[in-house]
């Protein structure tokens, strides 16, 4: 009698030392087969949004697409990814784009360059070092949109004014729907570039130092990608009474510092037009170049922006001064009440 209870009490105890280990093994098998049923749910979410995408025009390739990430990510892999819609086409490199299973409205993705976009006419090269991009989506559509880009090189050809051509030590870039101002579907827009080599600032500022950046704007009547060429984008968008806020504006290039705030638009011959209010220091050699050496020098006496010692230190920088209001305008630049001689605001497109 002893004896039975003895193997009885045996069973017992193993049965509760295995326990354990058979629960974790079936929720091990649970999460398993979980897993894939959201894998081959967000494989036909894919396929259903580019059939989606497809019947909208926008035809994108994604070369040999693979699905992974067991057991906590689903990720999406392409050696190459393609879009192209009417006249415009891009192209990148790799593309690997990565959620959480527990957050699936959060997509983080890292794409290999080189980029190309060209509508026909214009043209968009770029490369860099590491460029990631981070998605949040609302149930109602996009929440935040970011980037960061290091040592990004772009280049632009065949816009009427010339080519431009940038590149940089470190970008970022965040945007979101300004939830205040949905009504002129406008978007907030802010933008950090660190030791950026831009010869177009060179010769607007002077010297040759690295230059960095800083933007926080606003644009309103701003829509969804619709693969028109560049000219028909924008001339939509001013035709729709789009604007330009720019909260802030900032460049700081060796010892010269430079902030902006205003707004800008395009008229109707589609050049930039509008008004800006600045503080500038160290810009006494600019004043003289583009006013004239009398008037530059008039200028930059009265505003305190000559050689002789700062009115007052900021962050161990000569703090800035207000300079008059740049104004754009039927096609000419006036800053406070000089036309700035020999310039004229070319047609964007």
């Amino acid at each position: 009698m002893d004896e039975a209870a003895s193997a009885g009490n045996a069973r017992h105890s193993r049965f509760w030392l295995y326990t354990p280990f058979v629960l974790l093994l079936l929720l091990a098998v649970a999460w398993s087969v979980g897993w894939f049923v959201i894998r081959n749910r967000a494989d036909e979410a894919l396929d259903t949004w580019l059939a989606a995408e497809a019947r909208a025009g926008r035809q994108w390739t994604c070369q040999d697409r693979a699905i992974g990430g067991y057991p906590f990510r689903i990720e999406v892999t392409c050696d190459a990814l393609t879009l192209q819609q009417g006249a415009v086409t891009a192209s990148f490199g790799p593309v690997e784009a990565v959620a959480q299973v527990y957050q699936p409205r959060r997509v983080i993705t890292e794409i290999q360059g080189p980029l190309r976009v060209t509508d026909g006419t214009v043209t968009v090269q770029g490369s860099w070092d590491l460029l990631q991009t981070s998605l949040n989506l609302a149930p109602g559509g996009l929440r935040r949109l970011s980037l960061v880009a290091e040592a990004p090189n772009v280049t632009v050809t065949g816009l009427p004014a010339g080519e431009i051509a940038a590149a940089g030590q470190h970008l970022e870039l965040h945007a979101r729907p300004n939830p205040s101002r949905s009504a002129e579907n406008a978007y907030d827009v802010a933008l950090s570039v660190r030791q950026a080599r831009i010869p177009l600032a060179d010769a607007l500022v002077g010297g040759t130092e690295a230059t960095d950046l800083e933007s926080d704007v606003t644009v309103t009547q701003a829509e969804g990608f619709r693969g028109r060429p560049l000219a028909e984008e924008l001339e939509r968008w001013r035709s729709a009474g789009g604007k330009l806020d720019v909260l802030m504006l900032s460049l700081a290039k060796g010892s010269r510092r430079l902030e902006a705030k205003g707004e800008l638009r395009l008229d109707e011959e589609h050049r930039p037009e509008g008004q800006l209010a600045l503080s500038a220091a160290g810009l006494d050699g600019l004043l003289g170049n583009v006013m004239g050496r009398r008037n530059g020098a008039l200028l930059s006496a009265l505003l305190g922006q000559g050689g002789g010692a700062p009115a007052g230190q900021a962050n161990g920088r000569p703090a800035l001064s207000p300079l008059p209001p740049v104004r754009l305008d039927n096609g000419r630049l006036a800053f406070g009440p000089f036309v700035i001689p020999n310039v004229t605001l070319p047609a964007i497109y």
